[in-house]
């Protein structure tokens, strides 16, 4: 395991107790950085992007949780430190890693750091392609290309348009309903994007986010925001940009 932790606290003296507990375990986990607030949190882990936060329950200007909730897809992995033991059962309900009672024992951290250990390991093997993979063989596996969609069908009024997949710039997910932005206009289908993902080629689409799945050849350009966040820009008549999300930015730098 190899991982990149910011530590969150109105404390100085926590923060740096909290450095002292993770030393011995430096060659798997790199503190980032540190953060004092909630709104220096939520700037930090915009901007660091870190695998894990280890976030003091009770800051100076807000609750942990209200600083998670403005996190939305930028939602780390969390350990939960407190003074204070009756928030254990909201904080698992966030679905965190741990829940650490201050003062932290070295004993108990180091139960915490095997379950981020799997946890990592986990996500780890659910996003990766078996060896030796290649979308050419899984597509003569599956049969041919034609298993993916070729083309939608669109209703309007009495009518039923159908739109080429190719001409498709992107789908943008608006709840049960997903916005199609093709070279002809823009349509509403009934199909959750979950569900269209799945039907379309992965070498044709990409998810950059949980609302957004982009056609990868309309893409023109990845930049970097003043927050050190990844945009894709598109190639339509707009320019088109949209935020990439933590859990796809790797998805997206090796486009």
């Amino acid at each position: 395991m190899r991982c990149t932790a910011l530590i969150v606290d109105d404390e100085p003296l926590a923060r740096v107790r909290m450095r002292s507990l993770l030393e011995p375990f430096s060659s798997e986990i790199e503190i980032i950085g540190e953060a004092s607030s909630g709104a220096d949190a939520i700037e930090k882990i915009t901007q660091l992007l870190p695998d894990v936060v280890f976030l003091d329950i009770q800051l100076n200007d807000m609750d942990a949780f209200e600083a998670l909730r403005s996190l939305e897809d930028d939602m780390p992995l969390i350990v939960f430190t407190t003074a204070y033991d009756n928030f254990a059962l909201r904080a698992y309900e966030e679905n965190t890693v741990d829940y650490l009672l201050k003062p932290v024992e070295p004993a108990r951290l180091e139960k915490t750091v095997e379950k981020l250990r799997k946890r990592l390991e986990q996500s780890a093997s659910e996003n990766q392609l078996p060896e030796n993979f290649s979308w050419d063989s899984f597509r003569q596996m599956m049969g041919s290309a034609n298993n993916y969609l070729q083309r939608l069908q669109v209703k309007i009024g009495d009518r039923i348009l159908l739109v080429n997949v190719d001409e498709i710039v992107r789908f943008q997910s608006e709840e049960k309903y997903t916005t199609v932005y093709a070279l002809s206009g823009q349509y509403v289908i009934d199909m959750p994007l979950v569900d269209l993902e799945k039907k379309l080629d992965p070498r044709q689409f990409v998810r950059i986010h949980r609302a957004h799945l982009v056609a990868i050849d309309y893409i023109a350009e990845i930049r970097k925001s003043d927050m050190s966040r990844l945009n894709v820009v598109l190639r339509d008549k707009d320019h088109t940009q949209l935020l990439v999300s933590r859990n796809f930015v790797k998805r997206v730098r090796s486009l």
